[in-house]
């Protein structure tokens, strides 16, 4: 029996899998167990290296519940998770201990993971099993006294508290608190099919690995209190491709990073996301916030944005670049999350403003943002607050008006511009809802310090019982407009 399922495992890997070897190496045989209360992480260990000195090949987790602590994966090495399978991660810290040295990570808590892999090459997760976390978290409510030395939590615990609205600290982890997936510097990438569920942070993290390819992914975690608990972050990568996924978030869904640890960072290069389906209680889909490195050449096509805090999003702080990048054939829903979640329902939201002692931020240059329609509880804007931005482009944008569902009222305009050269709208358009309009509502449009300014179709309208004008120019200079 045992020697069936090998040669139909080998058949099934041969027709469709991205294994690189044909050698498979169950775990079950390296004394893995189908039970929670005892850790299989020393088997899923040997299995794995077993594979890897023998020149590569499968790895097979068979339909079970196996527990686990941290296994590196080797070269050409493809870890199987069956249908039916689920890795657990331990709940015992002593089960992660030896993980921030081996991956070299700046922050002991934060290199806590459940699979890893250093410099490796050809490596591959794959199969319809689960990864599962098993996240603990807690929280408390904050007082508008309560003393906090970030500036924007302050605010916005006064800010709930003025409205009445129970504002709930960041939930803190309980250790251990590993994400699924952690792999640095590796080449050759591929993570298909497989489920990941409740990380305690980041779920996966791929950090300066270069071709990649990420493929009919589901990634899940708690949306009221799953802070921390990204989707996938693709951080310091290049030749990146991400398709068919479903990710479904508290923190960052879909995020590009380019983080800075022990003096090192890299650029996002050369990356294209398409047919996912992404929510939030944070932002969809985000480049930034941290953003030590440059983010070029990336394209974002055919996907859906449901129920997020925020939709697309550039937020630059550290002195990075964003530059030439298309967003294209996009439709975008959000709504007002809890208030402890950073997010106002904008659908889309660029913003440039430094942190801490650096000469800039970073710039924000040659964007196109074309085909979307968005429905939103607040309105688009791109606001280049420590330098300015420039050569924006947005064609067919449909943004249509939503009321809030927070007592805390914050919408005001439908499109907001602010510290642009080069800004240009073809046939993009404002809708409010007239029958359930809010009292806050201002203009379709407000462009502030704009240099050149092109309009072309564009159509917007006064909000309801807005004493304001439909287009409000400040500031602005060079405009050439046929508006509606």
């Amino acid at each position: 029996m045992a020697c069936f399922k090998h040669i139909l495992l080998f058949l099934l890997l041969l027709c469709g899998s991205a294994a690189w070897g044909q050698r498979v190496y169950n775990i079950t045989d390296y004394g893995a167990i189908s039970d929670t209360t005892q850790l299989s992480t020393v088997a899923i260990q040997k299995a794995i290296d077993d594979c890897a000195a023998h020149g590569g090949g499968t790895v097979w987790v068979p339909a079970g519940n196996y527990l686990s602590g941290t296994v590196l994966l080797k070269s050409y090495v493809n870890l199987h998770l069956d249908a039916g399978a689920t890795i657990y991660a331990s709940r015992r810290i002593e089960d992660f201990s030896n993980l921030a040295r081996k991956v070299g990570a700046a922050d002991n808590a934060e290199a806590e993971m459940l699979i890893g892999a250093v410099n490796a090459r050809d490596i591959s997760i794959t199969g319809q099993g689960v990864l599962n976390c098993r996240a603990v978290r807690t929280g408390y409510r904050r007082e508008p006294k309560t003393e906090v030395t970030d500036s924007i939590t302050a605010r916005e615990i006064v800010n709930a508290g003025r409205y009445g609205v129970d504002y709930q600290s960041k939930f803190r982890k309980v250790p251990p608190c590993p994400g699924a997936i952690n792999f640095t510097g590796c080449t050759n990438v591929h993570i298909r099919d497989i489920q990941v569920i409740e990380s305690s942070f980041w779920s996966v993290h791929l950090q300066w690995c270069d071709r990649v390819y990420v493929d009919g992914v589901y990634i899940q975690s708690n949306s009221h209190n799953g802070v921390n608990a990204d989707g996938l972050d693709i951080d310091g990568c290049s030749n990146v491709m991400v398709s068919n996924c479903r990710i479904d978030t508290g923190d960052d869904a879909l995020c590009l990073k380019t983080t800075r640890q022990n003096g090192k960072t890299q650029s996002c290069r050369y990356i294209t996301i398409s047919n996912c389906i992404l929510t939030s209680s944070s932002a969809a889909l985000k480049i930034g916030t941290e953003s030590h490195a440059d983010f070029e050449y990336i394209t974002v096509s055919n996907c859906a944005i449901s129920r997020a805090n925020r939709g697309l999003n550039i937020i630059l702080r550290d002195g990075g670049n964003v530059r030439n990048v298309i967003f294209s054939n996009l439709t975008i829903n959000t709504v007002r999350k809890e208030t402890f979640w950073w997010g106002n329902g904008d659908p889309v939201w660029f913003t440039i403003q430094k942190r801490g002692d650096i000469p800039s931020a970073g710039s924000i240059e040659n964007i196109t943002l074309s085909n979307i329609t968005a429905c939103g509880q607040s309105g688009i804007r791109m606001e280049g607050f420590s330098s300015r931005m420039k050569t924006i482009r947005l064609r067919d944008v449909q943004l249509f008006m939503e009321p809030e569902d927070a007592v805390d009222k914050r919408s005001r305009n439908g499109f907001l511009f602010y510290g642009i050269d080069e800004l240009s709208l073809v046939d993009c358009q404002v809708r409010w809802n007239k029958e359930k309009p809010e009292a806050t509502w201002e203009s379709a449009y407000l462009f502030r310090e704009i240099d050149d300014l092109s309009l072309i179709r564009v159509k917007g309208e006064k909000a309801p019982g807005s004493n304001y004008e439909a287009f409000r120019y400040e500031d602005c200079k060079r405009i050439s407009t046929d508006k509606h």
